[in-house]
């Protein structure tokens, strides 16, 4: 409380007297973009595509070694780092189930934003790595056999055209799960570029294809990543989640009934799933507040995905200096 005369007011319960209070409730669904509890299937999808992932980036380092295919080695490299991705995710879903306490109020859902920025970092080095060796195999390439390049990617493609299937529903919902897609889906194109590599290795003999490709797939990664590591930067700093338009629900709580000023208006991301608000509202009336309470409440959760709004209702602008 800022000391000031007007009255704190929660977005859905009332004392028994009509005034009302502060309340928080973290666990109601809707149908938006931030769905508000994590799938139960989640964390298998997770564990199954970590799994996929894991034996295939074991067969196709083997089978880069054998080769000496910096293409497959990229390619596995990239695989296994994908596979830490899916692991900070795991890891980020199990945070984010934990209930708030007396020291986490939150919980500790935020975490996940945390994770996303590593994933970010991990998947940067990587492709530099990548970049580095496919230079300098550039300078001298290497005789590699195209048609084994061409079966083991070809079995990348599905694998990871699998693992992208395994995402597709959460892509929009959770930065964390929007980039396992991003890294399948890229990764299921990259092995796709391999497989049209290695028949044009063994059609044509010209073996800086397999440096050169190697190449593309660290530019995929770079790609893919950046607009990750943005995402997740923004989000580390409070910005509002990019799905979501202030300049709309600053129109929506304007037009309001009895609403005559708002101020003081935030959206931060809680999570890369969930996202709160704090205003204050200058009202005709405090009689309007539990019609006015139980509309924002409603609202704000299916119009807007925002799953904790919290409400500061104030009769009369001069009350409060900050206005």
């Amino acid at each position: 409380m800022d000391g000031h005369s007007h009255k704190t007011e929660p977005v859905n319960e009332k004392k028994p007297n009509g005034s009302h209070r502060h309340s928080h409730d973290d666990h109601s669904s809707h149908g938006h973009s931030h769905s508000h509890e994590i799938k139960d299937t989640t964390s298998f999808r997770l564990w199954l595509g970590i799994i996929l992932n894991v034996i295939f980036a074991g067969a196709e380092a083997v089978a880069g070694f054998w080769t000496d295919s910096l293409a497959l080695l990229a390619d596995a490299g990239h695989n296994f780092s994908d596979v830490m991705g899916l692991v900070l995710a795991l890891i980020a879903v199990h945070l984010g189930r934990q209930a708030a306490t007396d020291r986490y109020t939150y919980g500790k859902g935020r975490a996940s934003i945390q994770i996303s920025l590593l994933n970010s970092v991990i998947l940067l080095g990587a492709a530099g790595a990548i970049a580095m060796e496919a230079i300098d195999r550039l300078r001298e390439p290497a005789q590699v056999p195209g048609m084994i390049i061409v079966i083991i990617a070809a079995i990348g493609v599905l694998i990871n055209g699998i693992s992208t299937a395994l995402y597709w529903q959460d892509r929009k919902e959770d930065l964390n799960m929007r980039g396992a897609f991003l890294h399948m889906a890229a990764d299921a194109l990259v092995s796709l570029s391999v497989v049209v590599g290695g028949l044009a290795m063994q059609w044509t003999g010209a073996y800086w294809i397999d440096p050169a490709l190697s190449m593309i797939v660290a530019a995929v990664i770079v790609w893919s990543t950046v607009q990750l590591l943005w995402n997740a930067l923004r989000l580390s700093l409070d910005a509002v989640p990019e799905d979501i338009d202030t300049s709309r629900v600053r129109e929506y709580l304007h037009e309001l009934p009895g609403v005559t000023d708002v101020h003081d208006l935030h959206i931060w991301a809680m999570s890369t799933r969930k996202s709160a608000l704090s205003a204050h509202l200058v009202v005709d009336s405090l009689e309007r507040s539990p019609a006015l309470l139980g509309s924002i409440k409603s609202d704000m959760e299916s119009e807007f995905g925002i799953s904790h709004p919290t409400i500061q209702i104030e009769e009369k602008k001069e009350n409060c200096p900050d206005c």
